[in-house]
């Protein structure tokens, strides 16, 4: 199984210029922009910021899908492994809230703990050996990397966490053969008290991952597997440098965290395109950087749970069209940070999943497939206005002419904005327009491609096929992103990747 890593990533990003009003807004011209100039964007071509990763995009499937056999997510859809498929390679990582509470009854056997934490929430979830098989078999058949997080509220009578459970678990998939490339220890203990009436200390849960580290190492099948934490829902020092600072950094192959804008119920439209949003992404990751790098300035940063907005996303937005913005946003910023790994919330279901119940693709599928098939290895850094976002990197190999190069650019503006990218004024380009599928605009639950409705062709992807562009300004509509990939831009570093 093949796992690509990088100590660094960056994929540029125009620039960060917050706003200094309050709230979120940007969809309308100021009056301070002339709409009629171009924008001149210039590509630092000489030198690369670093080099993106095949896995720094990822994807989730929540824990509390368990309930009912994993309600209506049929592993053995041809649907379903078409659409999975697409993203290959990929994280799929298996976790969330209910995780913290789930007992694996594998085979009709397992262990509660001497002692379990008594919590507010209910009894938990069980899963079964079919749960886990049909999971298993699912990663095998499309290809994807799996991390699977582990049942941290199985507690001794000292507070120490109890492996029983997880060693059943492990024992069952080595006899099988499962492979499972990561492994966290619960999920966001950082509010154990607002959830489940109860606390943990950074310190303990670091003796419990170092626990959970000679526990894999019983297990030749899973002694290489790595472990991501301390999975907080933000990046309080307390919990999330306390952690590593107890041991934790010493253990995890990335220090992870989890980040949403805002609670889906508080949300709006215009904030799905608001640059003060997408600004606002920059000093929590600096805020992390700054952490780990005061322990370990080698030890990498993983993004492991993230979208729009929490508790599912926000109703009849998140899954729309306009979601895109903040999407793509976040994958160049954290690029630009140096994020190594991002893992989209959620794969399946809710109201931000990339797919919904029915396993047809919302826009944020198309968007997530384009970025991994055109998107890869060196990146450089890209200027232009501060009403848009522009992104700059080598064109991926596999799909491209090698030495080739991609520029994307975001325009959440109201208004068609003109674009002089001067360095490649005379060369013809390959232009991947993405806007509204249809009349209703922003929130449309479709996406078209160079003006082609991107849906399913009997449960398969369509071909995404970019149209051959001339050379000379781009026009971009408005509330539309674009890649454009440059065949003869030569740049010698995409010639030796």
């Amino acid at each position: 199984m093949p796992i690509t890593f990088v100590a660094s990533v960056a994929f540029t990003t125009l620039c960060l210029l917050g706003t200094a009003d309050a709230q979120p807004h940007n969809t309308h011209n100021n009056g301070n922009e002339n709409q009629d100039a171009a924008v001149v964007v210039t590509v630092n071509l000489q030198q690369s910021k670093s080099a993106m990763s095949s896995h720094f995009v990822g994807v989730t499937i929540d824990s509390l899908k368990l309930q009912n056999n994993w309600g209506a997510l049929d592993f053995t859809s041809k649907k379903l492994q078409n659409l999975a498929r697409a993203l290959t390679p990929c994280y799929l990582r298996v976790g969330g809230t209910m995780a913290d509470n789930t007992t694996y009854d594998i085979g009709g056997r397992h262990h509660q703990g001497r002692h379990v934490i008594t919590t507010r929430a209910a009894s938990g979830l069980t899963m079964t050996a079919d749960n886990w098989r049909v999971l298993n078999e699912f990663n095998q058949k499309v290809g994807w990397d799996f991390i699977f997080d582990l049942n941290a509220l199985k507690r001794n009578a000292d507070g120490s966490w109890n492996p029983d459970n997880a060693r059943q678990l492990l024992q069952f998939s080595a006899d099988r053969n499962y492979t499972i490339a990561g492994f966290e220890l619960g999920n966001e203990y950082d509010i154990y008290r607002g959830q489940y009436g109860t606390t943990l200390s950074p310190d303990q849960l670091a003796r419990d991952v170092a626990a959970l580290q000679k526990l894999l190492a019983e297990f030749p099948k899973y002694r290489d597997s790595f472990i991501v934490g301390p999975e907080t829902a933000g990046v309080n020092p307390k919990n999330f440098r306390g952690f590593l600072a107890a041991g934790g950094a010493k253990v995890v192959r990335a220090a992870s965290f989890h980040q949403y804008y805002f609670e889906g119920s508080d949300g709006h439209v215009s904030d799905f395109t608001s640059i003060h949003r997408m600004d606002s992404l920059a000093s929590r990751l600096d805020d992390a950087f700054s952490q780990v790098r005061s322990l370990d300035p080698l030890l990498p940063v993983w993004l492991s749970e993230t979208s729009s907005a929490s508790s599912g996303g926000m109703r009849g937005v998140s899954d729309r069209f306009v979601a895109g913005f903040l999407w793509l946003d976040k994958l160049g910023m954290c690029a630009l940070k140096g994020v190594e790994t991002v893992l989209r919330q959620a794969f399946y279901a809710g109201h931000y999943g990339l797919i919904n119940q029915q396993l047809n693709p919302n826009p944020d599928f198309w968007l997530t497939v384009l970025y991994k098939r055109i998107v890869s290895g060196a990146v450089f850094n890209a200027t232009g206005r501060h009403d848009i976002r522009v992104y700059a990197a080598c064109a991926n190999p596999d799909s491209f002419k090698p030495g080739s190069v991609v520029v994307c650019m975001l325009n959440p503006n109201n208004y068609t904005v003109t674009f002089d990218l001067h360095q490649f004024h005379s060369q013809h380009r390959l232009r991947y327009s993405l806007t509204a599928g249809d009349h209703n605009g922003l929130v449309s639950l479709y996406m078209s491609l160079n003006g082609v409705k991107l849906q399913l062709v009997h449960d398969a992807l369509p071909p995404l096929t970019p149209e051959s562009a001339p050379p000379g300004l781009e026009k971009m509509a408005a509330h539309s992103y674009t890649f454009l990939v440059f065949p003869e831009a030569q740049s010698s570093i995409c010639l030796m990747q």
